[in-house]
């Protein structure tokens, strides 16, 4: 059993992918959160590898393929988890093309395209500290 007493920060190690279109970026809410969106990923299972995750992740998430000779790394960025101060999250962000139309599937509820416009109660810190600022540096979204 963990001990309460015990502050150690974990780290989560996820694959996301950064999915653009007209400057701005995909992002999915899921059934258990009202408000906040995340990019599109998850969890990283032990035996798999950083690419084989999106993939996986894409399809139980948006439905469609992710074609894996157009996947590319874009950079990893690392950050408190939303709602969860011990615990940190490090995502290594991709891009790449997908073979059909992105839309809500399994846990996903609603998908949508935000930028840097977007009112900050709808991102999570990592995203508001570390990927949306580099996205928009690099180009990516406005």
């Amino acid at each position: 059993m963990p001990n309460p007493a015990d502050k150690t920060v974990r780290v989560i190690r996820k694959a996301a992918l950064a999915y653009f279109k007209d400057k701005k970026i995909l992002m999915a809410r899921d059934d258990h959160n009202e408000e906040a969106f995340y990019t599109p990923g998850g969890k990283i299972e032990d035996g798999e590898t950083d690419v084989e995750c999106v993939i996986r992740e894409v399809k139980e998430e948006l439905d469609a393929d992710l074609e894996k000779d157009s996947i590319e790394f874009l950079s990893e960025f690392e950050a408190v988890a939303h709602g969860k101060p011990h615990l940190r999250v490090s995502i290594r962000l991709f891009t790449g093309k997908l073979s059909g139309e992105p839309k809500p599937h399994g846990e996903i509820a609603e998908l949508s395209y935000f930028d840097t416009s977007v009112d900050n109660k709808h991102l999570t810190p990592i995203l508001i500290e570390e990927i949306f600022p580099w996205l928009k540096k690099h180009g990516y979204i406005n």
